[in-house]
């Protein structure tokens, strides 16, 4: 019996620590609980680096830059999943972007509505982040806003597999991200240092907020709406001591 009584305890405890370790965007998971739902999370509530910001542009600092290079001829999608609390696109990895002389692959594009970062404080209906990640595991994210308009081509084709449900993933075919369309050096962005959005909120990332937009079309933004249907952008964070570049 003493046995069983504490077999049963350490599973529940480990099932509360499973249970801790989730995180949202609302109610007692949300944003402002972050780092009090793992140790992992302690910089979503400690850090001064954190992400997302608000772009003042009055007050943006000019910075000689070569731009980033994008490679991105490569482009092969693996998956797309919904975690309930975003769209995920998983790609190989192929595709890539050159900044500081360094090389960053694609990993992923997350989909956040609305925008997480603003501009002038005002927000975008849609921010598209393609996360990606050097050799030595240093994170590098392209912040694209989308705003109403012609339907994206891309789009079409990420969201005609676009799972519904929270826990389902869907394959994708390996010309679904074909028409993203990015020029292979871009200069107008605003630059910083800053985190993840998401828990653990990790430091240290290299962040690009696009100055171009991209498009969606009203039966895409509701399709996307439908599958994750509450908002899912972190709220913004502290400038602290840090410059934005441009």
């Amino acid at each position: 019996m003493k046995i069983l009584t504490t077999t049963l305890l350490l599973t529940s405890l480990l099932l509360n620590q499973a249970y801790a370790a989730k995180w949202s965007y609302k109610d007692n998971t949300a944003p402002e609980k972050w780092a009090s739902l793992s140790a992992e999370n302690s910089l979503c509530g400690t850090g001064q680096n954190q992400s997302p910001l608000n772009i003042d542009t009055k007050k943006t600092a000019n910075f000689a830059t070569r731009g980033v290079k994008f490679n991105y001829g490569m482009t092969r999608p693996e998956s797309i999943t919904n975690t309930g609390n975003l769209i995920q696109v998983k790609t190989r990895g192929w595709a890539n972007i050159n900044v500081d002389d360094t090389e960053f692959k694609l990993i992923r594009i997350d989909f956040h509505i609305p925008s997480e970062h603003t501009i002038d404080g005002k927000h975008f209906p849609m921010e598209l982040q393609f996360i990606h990640k050097s050799e030595k595991g240093k994170l590098a994210i392209v912040s694209k806003m989308a705003v109403p308009g012609r339907p994206d081509r891309a789009l079409r084709r990420l969201f005609e597999k676009l799972p519904m449900k929270a826990g389902i993933t869907e394959n994708l075919p390996p010309n679904a991200l074909k028409n993203i369309e990015m020029k292979k050096k871009y200069g107008n962005y605003y630059r910083y240092n800053g985190s993840l959005t998401t828990p653990p909120c990790s430091e240290g990332v290299r962040w690009f907020v696009m100055k171009s937009t991209m498009t969606f079309s009203k039966e895409q933004y509701e399709k996307l709406k439908l599958a994750v249907p509450q908002d899912n952008n972190r709220p913004l964070q502290a400038l602290n001591a840090r410059l934005i570049l441009e």
